[in-house]
């Protein structure tokens, strides 16, 4: 899936897509950390910490009422699944079939250490895993690749007593994208000032599809809604954004805003993949918790219809200073902790959990299952009892010492705590959560203002907070990371 970090602050450059996906070898753009297991974040989610919450996935009631857009409409209830204790580990489509990479998977569920897979549905290449019906798949031969049997993996996993979340990277999609640019389908891409095919830095020309288009949209809600009635118990959408850089044009889109798009997008697409039996989220940049408009994640708008929502807060891809962290990659559990306070608050009064991304590889020093595991604990520390596990090349041997196996006291559901400071910002964190919302309630209010005159910190309006955020949030490492190779 791949985003969610700001890049370091020495770094610059090409359109980067912040993504921490890509296997080993190939290039990936930083800036972004991701993924899925479910934590009660939202208020409503603050209460499910009934043994029922931690039951497997023969338990998971999905809603099928559609859910709220970005309009601000009554949110449905979507899914009752397990509000914490998803454990999941990353896998691609074409190493499923590989055993000595799915085997260590799956040995860890059978020890109890992981509950669920995260098996790829349509990849960064804009290969589909399997042989979909979707019309459009079949129509641009978006399936040439398939590599397993949908029913049989989702039987394999499921006889383990696990979960199976699919992940489809949703418009980063140089194979439709292909297709459309050599078939006459110009609005199916996002396109340049000119008219012609968007070149996204180092993800070349044609490689992000236009997510305003309603055929677009239709391939990924059809991926989606046919792997969730095939038992896939989630459905977690990746590159759920624009490109980065600016000069971009999206047939269709009207009035609305790109941020505005997306949400609505990820409410058309829940209210299906409720409706099959699934619960829906989505990967976002650890970054769009105070920069939403440079890759369009809105997180509160899209928090409004997703089951859960998993930041890439990895500690690699934080620059120096970021959330008062002076070295992010040599303090694992200080820069998890303190970003994941932020998206805790950030999803307030709504039904999505946070799920993040752990960083389970060595980049750019060596990590071990120490840093894996102060990653692990961070989350937890901020009650977060979940994560997904990164590997661009499916592997778990480094973060596997880090497991526990479940049981009553490794299940509890740890106490939420929210950010109380502004976005982007170091904070001690609350417990409080009216407070919390009150403090990020009145922040957004002052941004969509256009930050005039003093923001006033409402929770003690005595001391008046500045007008931009102190940390190295607001600073010149917003600009492009460059193209850097991970494992």
């Amino acid at each position: 899936m791949a985003q969610g970090i700001r890049p370091p602050a020495a770094v610059t450059g090409v359109d980067s897509d912040m993504t921490h996906r890509t296997r080993t070898g190939r290039a990936v753009l930083l800036v972004a950390a991701i993924a899925l297991p479910l934590t009660a974040c939202g208020a409503a989610k603050d209460s499910a910490s009934s043994p029922a919450a931690s039951a497997g996935p023969s338990s998971t009631a999905m809603a099928t009422s559609a859910p709220a857009g970005s309009d601000g409409a009554p949110v449905s209830n979507p899914g009752t699944g397990p509000a914490f204790g998803v454990r999941a580990a990353h896998i691609m489509s074409y190493d499923w079939p590989n055993a000595s990479l799915r085997d260590p998977i799956m040995a860890l569920i059978k020890e109890k250490k992981l509950d669920t897979v995260q098996l790829d549905i349509k990849d960064e290449d804009g290969n589909v895993g399997y042989d979909s019906q979707v019309p459009l798949a079949k129509q641009a031969g978006t399936t040439l690749h398939k590599s397993y049997d949908i029913a049989e993996a989702v039987k394999m996993i499921h006889d383990a007593g696990a979960k199976v979340v699919g992940r489809i990277v949703a418009f980063r999609d140089p194979r439709l994208g292909k297709w459309a640019l050599n078939n006459g389908h110009m609005d199916y891409l996002i396109q340049n000032t000119s008219g012609g095919a968007y070149a996204a830095g180092n993800y070349g020309t044609a490689a992000f599809t236009n997510f305003a288009n309603p055929d677009v949209i239709e391939y990924n809600v059809g991926l989606a809604e046919e792997a969730a009635k095939a038992g896939f118990d989630g459905i977690m959408f990746d590159y759920v954004r624009k490109p980065e850089n600016t000069g971009q044009v999206y047939p269709g889109i009207g009035s609305k805003t790109p941020s505005q798009a997306i949400a609505d997008f990820l409410a058309t697409a829940a209210a299906r993949i409720h409706a099959a039996g699934a619960q829906a989220g989505a990967a976002v940049f650890g970054v769009a918790a105070f920069t939403p408009t440079l890759i369009a994640q809105d997180v509160p708008a899209m928090a409004k219809s997703l089951d859960f929502m998993s930041p890439m807060i990895y500690p690699s891809h934080w620059g120096k200073g970021e959330y008062s962290v002076s070295s992010p990659v040599n303090q694992p559990y200080d820069i998890v902790k303190r970003s994941l306070l932020d998206f805790n608050r950030l999803v307030l009064g709504t039904n999505c959990a946070i799920v993040p991304w752990i960083q389970n590889f060595s980049w750019p020093i060596p990590y071990s299952a120490s840093d894996v595991g102060a990653q692990i604990r961070a989350a937890k520390d901020v009650g977060i009892n979940s994560f997904y596990l990164w590997n661009d090349s499916s592997k778990v041997g480094l973060g596997a010492p880090a497991l526990e196996a479940r049981d009553a006291s490794t299940d509890a559901p740890g106490t939420i705590r929210y950010s109380i400071n502004k976005p982007g910002n170091a904070s001690d964190g609350t417990t409080d959560k009216e407070k919390a919302k009150m403090f990020i309630d009145a922040w957004l209010a002052y941004v969509d203002g256009g930050r005039k005159g003093t923001f006033v910190d409402p929770t003690n309006p005595t001391t008046s907070a500045s007008s931009a955020p102190t940390s190295s949030s607001s600073s010149s490492s917003t600009s492009s990371p460059t193209p850097t190779s991970t494992p």
